[in-house]
């Protein structure tokens, strides 16, 4: 599929591919002017360079860990997502992501997660 022909729901699922540990370019998918606002993290926000950092950070903290959606709205140019991240031994993370499109691209994300605990 063409980039430009991507829908949000199809561009956020191969965001979710690098998440998972797919080879993806990241900047293929965020602009260039990209924000992150993590609401649960005191380290704030990311910019759109600082992203494949962060994937591969998480990557290397948490190998077999793999997220999905499990529920997903569109709304204008919000794609509302409501997500889980399964840990090797059970343990789950469940987090809501709010991604305002420019175009085919992630302009901005609003991320809440859980702490990890049983599933």
């Amino acid at each position: 599929m063409d980039r430009h022909e991507r829908a949000p729901a199809a561009t956020f699922a191969k965001l979710l591919d690098a998440w998972n540990g797919e080879d993806v370019e990241i900047s293929d998918l965020v602009t260039s002017d990209y924000v992150g606002h993590m609401l649960h993290l005191s380290t704030g926000d990311r910019t759109g360079s600082m992203y494949p950092t962060w994937i591969a950070e998480f990557r290397l903290k948490n190998p077999r860990a793999a997220f999905s959606v499990l529920d997903q709205s569109l709304a204008g140019d919000r794609l509302w997502s409501r997500l889980v991240a399964r840990r090797e031994g059970g343990t789950v993370a469940h987090g809501m992501n709010v991604s305002r499109f420019f175009g085919d691209r992630i302009a901005e994300e609003w991320a809440v997660w859980s702490d990890w605990g049983p599933a």
